[in-house]
């Protein structure tokens, strides 16, 4: 501890004993709520994750030539992060159980201390990626972070395995694959390469399974001939069908438990023309969400403001917006690139989304429209990302 005191003296020394020149640059970010940020470690590998996360944020320019340093330094598993300018002028110390955590960390330390005028909230060590990866040639289940620092396969089948979601408690990943039979069924891995077992044996179509706060899941079958949606323990134990479609050209799909684990919004309609509904979730008629889309779909409820649905329209190419329930609005994403972006989740701080564009994952700004590729090229074709937190899902 006494090495990590006098690193945070040494890191911080500059704000003593010099004069400070406003950066007209640096007031003209500012005041659009973004700091323009120059990463300094020493350590590269530590410094060049960081960068990485940290480039990725909305709130956040990384530009080496920036006159706000952000510096790190670290010894084993511990760092100590500051920054020396006076309007941004913080000193966090951070312990980890690895270095991957430990970039995590970092960032999160990082993006609390830069951010405090606007109170920006840790994202990075909170948030879990699980997605859909053609890396192998056939559709395998992977897990990765926010900094890109470790990314582990979790199905090795060489069968098409799709929909990956966290459980509630974010130790183990649903998905369906038909690998075991000639028809798809739900598995459960628990994340660190564990064989995946059948947690429920539903014939039929099936949906991606959520895990609502208390471990239930929910998902969609036409086991009984319509779409429907189901809800079963959280082994997969009786499964009961909860919300019927009205016919067989109805399609209800895509549940998501509510924060609070008392509602869906769900994915329903004609064949063709989706849109968002809410519903109980121990059943009821289904309760419109008007979007002013006539296609729209993948609703995810906020895990920080629960008002807040991101979902997925159709207006030309797919694009993202949000529903706010208790305004009773809704707001189109705005993004530079006119690329299309779909099946978004959101991350720890209710404001950044991991979703689908084109062939990788990126990661959203849902405030500023700032879209960042997180998957890399040497990952092949990836779709299907699902975010946990510790917050309510």
């Amino acid at each position: 501890m006494r090495f990590l005191a006098l690193l945070a003296v040494f890191l911080t020394a500059p704000l003593f004993g010099q004069n400070f020149v406003v950066d007209s640059k640096i007031e003209a970010l500012m005041a659009k709520g973004i700091v323009s940020v120059a990463v300094v470690s020493d350590d590269p590998v530590l410094g060049s994750l960081v960068q990485f996360a940290l480039s990725a944020h909305g709130a956040i320019e990384v530009s080496p030539s920036s006159s706000v340093k952000l510096r790190i330094g670290r010894t084993a598993n511990t760092a100590v992060v500051a920054c020396d300018n006076p309007l941004y002028a913080f000193t966090t110390n951070v312990e980890a159980r690895d270095e991957d955590q430990l970039a995590l960390k970092v960032a999160d330390a990082a993006i609390v201390g830069l951010g405090r005028r606007w109170q920006l909230k840790p994202l990075y060590a909170e948030t879990k990626v699980t997605f859909v990866s053609r890396y192998t040639g056939h559709a395998e289940i992977y897990v990765t972070n926010l900094a890109r620092s470790k990314t582990l396969r979790l199905t090795n089948y060489r069968n098409t395995s799709y929909g990956p979601r966290w459980s509630a408690d974010g130790k183990r990943v649903f998905f369906i694959s038909s690998f075991r039979s000639n028809f798809p069924e739900i598995f459960s891995t628990n994340g660190v390469g564990e064989a995946a077992k059948v947690i429920t044996n539903v014939r039929g179509a099936l949906g991606a399974a959520s895990s609502g706060p208390d471990g239930r899941i929910a998902f969609a079958s036409s086991n009984k001939e319509t779409m429907d949606i189901f809800v079963a323990g959280p082994q997969g134990q009786s499964p009961i069908r909860v919300i019927k479609a009205p016919n067989k050209q109805w399609v209800n799909t895509d549940p998501a438990w509510s924060p609070d684990g008392t509602r869906f919004a769900l994915t329903g309609g004609p064949t063709g023309r989706p849109g968002i509904y809410l519903a109980n979730a121990s059943g009821g008629a289904l309760q419109p969400v008007a979007t002013g889309f006539s296609y729209s779909t993948e609703p995810r409820w906020n895990p920080v403001f629960s008002n807040q649905l991101v979902f997925t329209y159709q207006s030309g190419s797919l694009r993202l917006g949000v529903i706010d329930l208790a305004a009773g609005s809704v707001r189109p994403i705005e993004t530079a690139s006119p690329a299309a972006l779909a099946h978004a989740s959101w991350c720890a701080d209710g404001r950044h989304l991991v979703a689908a564009q084109g062939d990788w994952l990126a990661v959203v700004d849902s405030v500023t429209g700032k879209v960042t590729r997180l998957t890399p090229v040497s990952l092949g074709r990836c779709s299907e990302p699902d975010c946990w937190t510790p917050r309510a899902r």
